[in-house]
Formats: structure tokens, sequence, C-alpha cells
């Protein structure tokens, strides 16, 4: 893994893989994988029965088949989930922008969001993020995303 840098907006970013391809610019959509932590606060439906309480804490990766959403998600940087409007494929988040268009295909990073890059003071509910869970007010997310293709 390559050294951390942190841009001005506050993103911090570490490559994984360097990637040999095209670099993707504002407005273009793209293939991407993903693998995301979100700690306390999140609701999910995962429940432990012999704790009697859901879990709080999820990890969520397009690599795993059993996942509504695996395999590649379709991502167009720049377009953002309108406020009070539900996610449609292809919205994305500031931070996932801000880091696909310095990333080439092939390459991979890791990713520290800080929830102004994300979503924000109000937090979204499962159906305004690309992963599909609850999204607590002012939650930073850490994520791999790998940029798999630019579509043409």
């Amino acid at each position: 893994m390559s050294e951390k840098i942190t841009t001005d907006s506050g993103l911090v970013m570490a490559t994984l893989i360097e990637g040999t391809g095209d670099t993707p610019s504002t407005g273009d959509k793209v293939l991407i994988h993903y693998e995301i932590w979100v700690g306390e606060g999140v609701t999910t439906s995962e429940y432990n029965s012999e704790t009697n309480t859901y879990s709080d804490s999820i990890h969520d990766s397009t690599y795993d088949e059993r996942n509504p959403f695996h395999g590649p998600i379709e991502v167009v940087i720049g377009r953002p989930t309108p406020d009070d409007d539900i996610y449609t494929m292809g919205d994305s988040i500031q931070g996932i922008d801000e880091a696909l268009v310095t990333m080439k295909e092939g390459g991979k990073k890791e990713l520290f969001i800080p929830a102004s890059l994300a979503y924000g003071d109000l937090g979204a509910s499962s159906f305004h993020t690309f992963h599909g869970y609850r999204t607590p007010p002012s939650t930073p997310l850490k994520c791999h995303i790998e940029l798999v293709e630019i579509k043409k």
C-alpha cells in the first residue's frame, strides 16, 4: 500500500493497486467494485438471536455473491443522489467521485471519506445510499474502491 494522501477536501486515499488503463473524468459512467465498513448506528437486517440484537456495524462488498449489489456497480462521476430522492443506479458520493478521477482502470484505493464528502450532517436512509444501508448523520466511511471499467 502506498503512503496515505489527504486532499484539501479532507479525503484520505492510499493506492492499493496502481492500475494501467485510462483515467475517468467528471460525467463519465464507470463500473466499480467496493468494500465498505460503516460503524455504529448503521441499521441492518442482520439479527443475532443469541444476543437479541441487530448488527450495528457492517462490512459490505460487491465482491460478495450473496449481496444484492454484487458484481461491479455503475457510477456516474459527479452525480449524487438528490436530497429527498431515492438512489438510482449511477448515483455516487463526492468522496468516491474525487478518488475516481485520480485512478486508472484496474486500480484500487483505500479511502477514508469524511462525512462532508459522504452523506453529511443529515446522514441518509437506506433508500438514498449506494450501499443500501441507513447511514447515520455525520458518519465518515471507510472503503476500498476498484475502478473496473470506464464505459464508452
